[in-house]
């Protein structure tokens, strides 16, 4: 199983690629989630390919309860969304890569913004999960797959919410 999800977002795919490089925006997502956002750093323009990396600090019983056997204490998550130039239209689309630093765990994914106009934007995400941990791996990783899909909507709804509040 992976991931694929598609949303709408209310918004322009710019007013969403701005909250996404807002450090406050992130701050409050990683609260949202439970974690602390350690770092955050916007490398590049954003009306061009840029990069966000950010790292998150949180416990590991937040974590999905078979993880939680093998994964102990703080988890460190690093986290690189490598963001396309605009399309004409104002479509973007990210590579992302999620690395947790204790433990034999990643995630890739692929996030489009597909600009419908100046209000709406579909949001495509297809990712996957990557567990090397022999024996309960691929319990792990069908445990995750369901807290990714969770954190993307998530992510959509509180963008949303941002960017209204800020109008």
């Amino acid at each position: 199983m992976a991931l694929e999800t598609e949303l709408v977002i209310p918004h322009s795919a710019q007013n969403i690629i701005e909250a996404y490089a807002d450090r406050d925006f992130n701050e409050h997502l990683s609260k949202k989630v439970g974690a602390e956002l350690l770092s955050f750093e916007v490398n590049g323009p954003l009306d061009g390919a840029f990069e966000i990396v950010t790292e998150q600090s949180m416990a590991a019983d937040k974590l999905p309860d078979i993880a939680k056997k093998v994964i102990k204490g703080q988890v460190t998550v690093h986290v690189t969304h490598s963001w396309g130039a605009p399309d004409a239209d104002g479509s973007r689309r990210a590579d992302t890569e999620v690395k947790i630093s204790s433990a034999p765990v990643s995630a890739t994914s692929a996030q489009n913004l597909h600009a419908r106009g100046d209000q709406e934007t579909l949001s495509t995400v297809r990712g996957e999960v990557n567990v090397n941990i022999p024996l309960i791996g691929k319990k792990i990783k069908a445990a995750a797959e369901p807290y990714m899909r969770k954190f993307v909507d998530l992510q959509a709804r509180e963008v949303s919410a941002w960017i209204a509040g800020r109008g």
